[in-house]
Formats: C-alpha cells, sequence, structure tokens
C-alpha cells in the first residue's frame, strides 16, 4: 500500500456481502485514487451452489474467493484479504482465534480514515453478519487505547464508521416490480420482514449510477451464489439504476455527510 494514499477498510463476513454493502460506492472511492482494503472474515463455504457445473462442496471455499477477487478487481478495490473464520461460526471463532487482535493490528496498520462494515442489525440478522459488527465495533474503540498493546503511539481512532442499510421496503418494491415486469424472482429465501431497519435510519445516500456497470460486472462474477432467478442477478436498464443506482448508509456516529465527503 501506498502510505500517502487514503486508505478506506470494509470488513464483511462472506464473498459477494459487498454486493450488498456498498459495491459502488467502494469503486466511486477506488476510482478517487482511494486505496481500498476489503476484508472477508470467511470464505463462504456454506453458501448454495447454483449450477452442479461451477463447483463441489469440497471446491467451493476456493471458487469463492475467486468469485471475489473477481469482483474486487472489477470495482477497482486494491487489496483483498480474508481471514478464513468458519462460514456459519465467525462469532465463536474469532473468540478462540484472537480475530480481534487481528483487526485492531489491522486498522492500527491502514490507519483507514473510514470504515464501512455491517451495523448491529447484520443488513438482514445473519449470525455472522452480526458477529463481523460486534467485532469491528469492539476493534474500533480497542485501537483508539493506547493502554492495548505495546506500542500506544501506534493506537488510532477510526474517524467515521458507515454500516449498509437495505430496508424491508426496498425488498419488498424489488420483489414486486420485477413481478410486475414478468420475472417473479427470490432473494436467497429473503422476505421483506427480514430487514428490520427501517428508512428513517437512513442518514446518507450515495449515488453510484456511474459506476453501475462496475458493479454489475462485480455482482456477476459471483456465479455460485446469483441464481438465474435471484432478483439482483434480473435487474438490467432502467430497474437496475433503480435498485442499485443508489446506495444507503447509517453513520454510526449519527454525523452528516456520507462515505464520499469524508
Amino acid at each position: 500500500m501506498d502510505s500517502s494514499k487514503d486508505c478506506v477498510l470494509a470488513v464483511f463476513a462472506h464473498p459477494d456481502d459487498e454486493i450488498l454493502c456498498g459495491a459502488g460506492t467502494l469503486a466511486l472511492l477506488a476510482a478517487r485514487g482511494v486505496h481500498v482494503t476489503l476484508l472477508c472474515c470467511t470464505r463462504g463455504e456454506l453458501g448454495p451452489i447454483v449450477d452442479d457445473s461451477l463447483a463441489t462442496r469440497e471446491m467451493l471455499p476456493a471458487v469463492r474467493e475467486r468469485e471475489l477477487r473477481a469482483s474486487c478487481a472489477a470495482l477497482g478495490i486494491g487489496e483483498v484479504r480474508l481471514l478464513d473464520l468458519p462460514d456459519g461460526g465467525v462469532d465463536w471463532a474469532a473468540h478462540e482465534r484472537g480475530t480481534l487482535d487481528v483487526l485492531v493490528q489491522l486498522v492500527r496498520k491502514l490507519r483507514p480514515k473510514l470504515v464501512i462494515t455491517f451495523g448491529a442489525d447484520g443488513l438482514y440478522g445473519h449470525t455472522d453478519h452480526v458477529a463481523v459488527s460486534e467485532l469491528m465495533s469492539e476493534a474500533r474503540r480497542v485501537a483508539a487505547d493506547r493502554t492495548y498493546g505495546t506500542e500506544p503511539e501506534r493506537a488510532y481512532q477510526i474517524p467515521r464508521v458507515f454500516h449498509p442499510v437495505l430496508t424491508g421496503e426496498y425488498v419488498a418494491d424489488l420483489l414486486a416490480q420485477l413481478s410486475a415486469a414478468g420475472q417473479p424472482a427470490q432473494l436467497w429465501s429473503l422476505q421483506p420482514e427480514n430487514f428490520h431497519v427501517t428508512a428513517s435510519a437512513i442518514t446518507a445516500r450515495v449515488d453510484v449510477s456511474r459506476v453501475l456497470d462496475a458493479k454489475l460486472r462485480a455482482l456477476h462474477s459471483h456465479r455460485t451464489q446469483f441464481a438465474a432467478d435471484n432478483a439482483l442477478a434480473l435487474l438490467r436498464g432502467e430497474l437496475a439504476v433503480r435498485f442499485l443506482g443508489t446506495e444507503y448508509f447509517r453513520c454510526a456516529d449519527g454525523l452528516p455527510g456520507d462515505p464520499l465527503s469524508v
């Protein structure tokens, strides 16, 4: 990493989480010359395999890593790191393996001007997402604590943290619009009621329409995860602009501004 560059750190649980959690925003930051590091906690080995020709269950972790790297390349993300925590077991494994210290050391090394990661809702309550949120919240606190570790001068306070927001209304509208267009769709069996954060929680909206093509290439890089009837995979034209052209965030500190203005 070029130490003269601003840095942004994105921390998610699984390959393909970046698609739901600010892919376009990360692409815009990268296009500005910001060094974007994406940290993925698992290799998503419990994820679906929508086409048996794409992977076996044994191959899936390696295949999903390749898909993630292809997605990040499409977005211009400069660095991809994986922690190899077990899919479905981020919470217990992170405690056993000292993941908090790994995160603290990474924050102190990169000194990111902002972090994008899950909020306490885990986007739709996924236990791994919630665990990542809790880990990063604690890592932010500890990284700024000069009494933690042996090098107090390396303590660093992350200036801003943003949580991606998807609402039940958004999901309901997405499914309804595709159905009306003659394309009944599913979203990995998720329903609008799985998304508990409401629009009133949104503090920032980012227009990512300028990098929508890159975002769609990133999405379609995750071939094992997006079935032909997946709502996001079906989006084209005006519907793609409507549902993928704006990304929504909540600032963890309730401050004004969006990830592009920090």
